[in-house]
């Protein structure tokens, strides 16, 4: 019987020890500081709609043991929104601490087909809605930022779980600043 169970450990042993072959993680982390206009809040409204985006975030690349990108997680534990309209002085600010996972096909290479899923709050926009939860989207990558780490962009999605937006964010954004 201890000849058997020795032999599972070191068994166990030798597949846990091929998966550390694999190439270590990618990361990036990034402060972000910007301030833009919100266009489709901005034509909904008939009147300017910006956003500051502020907040620190962290991006981890997963590879196979052939070195090809095939996850990523993105956090932002910290990361605000604050969305306001100069004409009107109104404002609210929302934190969005959510988790963006992406698996990736081919490598991660431009054009690739991409599922992404993002967990936790997007954005609450106070006497309006609240968005969060699951969302799940397809998406396809359309660049790499110089560290190597895959920029996406969303094409649809594809399953929603929690609370969401009745209407457009862009609705929801001008009726909170109007």
């Amino acid at each position: 019987m201890r000849t058997l169970l020795a032999a599972l450990v070191a068994g166990l042993l030798l597949v846990s020890g091929s998966s550390a072959a694999a190439n270590p993680p990618l990361q990036e982390w990034e402060h972000v500081d910007v301030d833009v206009r919100l266009n489709g809040a901005s034509n909904v409204c008939g009147f300017e709609v910006r956003a500051h985006f502020e907040g620190d975030t962290h991006f981890i690349v997963f590879f196979d043991r052939d070195g090809n990108i095939i996850r990523e997680v993105d956090t932002a534990p910290s990361f605000k929104t604050t969305v306001y309209a100069p004409s009107t002085g109104k404002s609210y600010t929302s934190t969005s601490p959510a988790v963006l996972t992406q698996f990736y096909t081919n490598g991660a290479v431009v054009g690739s087909p991409v599922i992404a899923v993002i967990t936790g709050l997007v954005e609450r926009i106070p006497g309006v809605d609240l968005d969060g939860g699951r969302f799940v989207f397809n998406a396809v990558v359309i660049r790499h930022d110089a560290a190597g780490v895959p920029i996406i962009q969303f094409t649809s999605e594809i399953s929603s779980t929690g609370p969401d937006l009745e209407g457009s964010i862009a609705a929801a954004r001008c009726a909170a600043v109007s």
